[in-house]
């Protein structure tokens, strides 16, 4: 069923098995104001605390998520062709790009004010995982670029 999977999707494979494990893990511990700071997990974070205390989740953590989702379909489809396609490339690197820069903007930036926040080895492991994604949507660009110049 499965054919040969390209050198870039080699590195990525990994990369989404460790992004989706560390999505489940504890993200951040965060508080507002005076209140004591509590622990979320990626998953807490995408959909929310459900602790009533008003947090109704974040989209972009969320779509993070549904992004491993499709680049996991992108591995599947090239390992049954055997066969790496424009779309492979590009949309493993354009994927990658935009989910690392949305975690930058969301969590590694200054937050805002009255709100404390601690960085914690889930949000580490889960852009590691990413930035394996990001590479290997590299090597695919120019695994394809150089077997499209040995076709010429």
């Amino acid at each position: 069923m499965f054919k040969k999977l390209s050198t870039g999707y080699k590195i990525t494979t990994p990369g989404l098995g460790m992004a989706l494990i560390f999505f489940f893990l504890p993200w951040v511990m965060q508080s507002c104001g005076n209140e004591p700071m509590q622990e979320y997990s990626g998953l807490q974070l995408a959909l929310g605390s459900g602790e009533g205390n008003g947090y109704t989740g974040n989209i972009f953590v969320a779509l993070s998520l549904l992004a491993i989702l499709v680049i996991t379909t992108f591995v599947i489809k090239s390992a049954q062709r055997g066969s790496l396609t424009t779309r492979d490339t590009y949309g493993v690197l354009v994927t990658s790009v935009v989910v690392l820069l949305i975690l930058f903007q969301q969590f590694l930036t200054t937050p805002s004010e009255g709100v404390n926040r601690q960085i914690l080895y889930g949000l580490w492991g889960y852009i590691v995982g990413w930035l394996l994604i990001l590479i290997g949507g590299v090597v695919n660009t120019v695994e394809l670029r150089s077997g499209k110049e040995q076709r010429r």
